[in-house]
């Protein structure tokens, strides 16, 4: 696990390797900016770095030629060389004045400690054998505050073994601020062109200016004083050299140096190594990886199962690729089409009732759709023929042929009419027909008849026809008329 968490970061050290850059100041006038008017004759630096600042008149001072030499004049020549070992560096987004930030401080941008020695030298220093400096504090661009390192910048005096320079950098350019971001990387060879500062005619120059001391050798390059083996100086910054890059004031160089280049492979070359070296490997990789696992799963099964084993899973694996070549098919996948026929086909017969379904009745009716009313009205429920209610509608009342009679002759009837109710549609079940009584009073009998003694008798109710819509009633015989007692 730990292995590949450790290849996952370098691989991605490796992708993001010159995408990333320290936060600097930008360029212009807001309040993180700064811009720098440049001319030999009087330069202006205006800050926003802290506040609003602005330095006019700072003489740029440069390297002439004359019969006695290489000098330092104001205003004249060509930039001078600081050149030597970049050991450490820092960038500003702000200066603080509580910390005695002053002057040009504001228009630093970037400050850095050069151990002073030819660039040949400084590029063949071993990684590791270069000074080392452990920085505390470096709110004040021309002296950092260091601590335990191969070199203490705050101890420097005659006798040191070093000589160093402490540079605040002030960029000439919009390109060349863009390039001072090359000097995050530390420990490298480094060589910086720029403009020494002067307050022209006879003031005095405060600290970082132009001193009586400074001189350069014959290759423009300035010299440390050796009375205390340290240079602090502003510097007008118009190029800076780099091992294998240059940045330039104008950004036309040839081997330019820009934000997410590369040493040595430069950033075409670099984006080619990514895809050929870590696209390519990773997928070399996994093919390697892959048929070392298939190696040792294979040593395995044939340690479980023998040589014979191994031989009848190959001609088992070999039968299974031609009877799947032949257009058979497995029980898993037998069961996966008919899983998916039977879905279809359940799916068609849902789409078919949907279709054949009738649309539902709309209505205020509280039964959800059905009807009473045309129920009643379709269905017979009369016991009867000629039997119904007004309208057409068949009556769910049953009447007797009794009672029937009497209200036909005007004669009211005391029958109670029974109503039924249906079982189910298209059929009813009703009362059977009460017997009929008589409202007019006893039967009037003659002299002979009441003589005669009284005979019991039976009367029969004639049964009523069946009508093709009700149901055959349940025949009822009368009771013993028992309402005569004469003699």
């Amino acid at each position: 696990m730990r292995r590949g968490l450790l290849a996952l970061c370098l691989f991605a050290s490796m992708v993001l390797a010159g995408c990333l850059g320290p936060a600097s100041a930008a360029w212009g006038s807001g309040n993180d900016a700064v811009e720098v008017q440049f001319s030999m004759e009087g330069t202006s630096v205006k800050s926003g770095l802290s506040g609003s600042t602005t330095t006019e008149s700072v003489i740029p001072v440069g390297c002439t030629s004359g019969d006695d030499g290489l000098a330092l004049e104001e205003g004249l020549g060509q930039p001078v060389a600081f050149t030597g070992y970049l050991a450490a560096s820092h960038f500003y987004t702000a200066h603080d004045t509580l910390m005695g930030a002053r002057g040009l401080d504001f228009g630093v941008t970037t400050a850095v400690a050069v151990q002073s020695m030819p660039f040949n030298d400084a590029a063949g220093v071993v990684d590791g054998d270069g000074a080392r400096i452990d920085v505390k504090d470096w709110s004040s661009p021309l002296n950092p505050e260091t601590g335990a390192g191969s070199v203490d910048l705050d101890e420097l005096d005659s006798d040191a073994e070093t000589k160093w320079f402490i540079l605040g950098l002030i960029p000439n350019s919009e390109n060349v601020l863009e390039g001072m971001k090359a000097l995050n990387e530390w420990h490298q060879p480094v060589s910086i062109q720029g403009y020494l500062v002067s307050k022209g005619g006879n003031q005095t120059n405060p600290t970082g200016y132009l001193k009586s001391w400074h001189a350069t050798n014959n290759e423009c390059s300035l010299t440390v004083n050796s009375g205390n083996n340290r240079e602090d100086l502003y510097v007008l910054v118009s190029g800076i050299v780099l091992n294998g890059a240059t940045v330039s004031a104008n950004g036309e160089s040839d081997d330019e140096w820009v934000q997410g280049s590369v040493p040595l492979l430069g950033r075409t070359g670099f984006v080619l190594f990514f895809l050929a070296g870590g696209v390519g490997g990773a997928a070399g990789l996994f093919v390697v990886s892959r048929s070392m696992v298939m190696r040792s799963a294979s040593q395995s099964m044939q340690t479980l199962i023998g040589t014979e084993g191994m031989k009848k899973a190959a001609s088992v694996k070999s039968d299974a690729k031609a009877a799947k070549k032949a257009g058979m098919e497995s029980p898993a996948e037998r069961q996966q089409r008919m899983d998916k026929e039977n879905a279809k086909a359940e799916k068609e017969v849902k789409k078919e009732r949907q279709e054949t379904r009738p649309a539902p009745v709309k209505g205020d009716n509280a039964l959800g759709g059905f009807d009473l009313d045309s129920v009643l009205a379709s269905t017979s429920f009369s016991s009867g023929p000629g039997v119904g209610a007004p309208g057409g509608r068949k009556s769910s009342v049953v009447v007797s042929q009794s009672a029937q009679a009497l209200e036909e002759r005007g004669v009211p009837s005391n029958e109670p009419r029974v109503s039924s109710a249906p079982t189910n549609v298209g059929q009813s079940r009703s009362s059977p027909p009460s017997p009929k009584k008589n409202a007019g009073g006893p039967p009037q009998r003659s002299e002979e008849q009441k003589r005669q003694p009284p005979v019991l008798r039976r009367k029969a109710v004639k049964k009523a026809e069946p009508d093709e819509e009700a149901p055959t009633p349940i025949e009822h015989h009368e009771e013993e008329d028992f309402s005569d007692f004469s003699f």
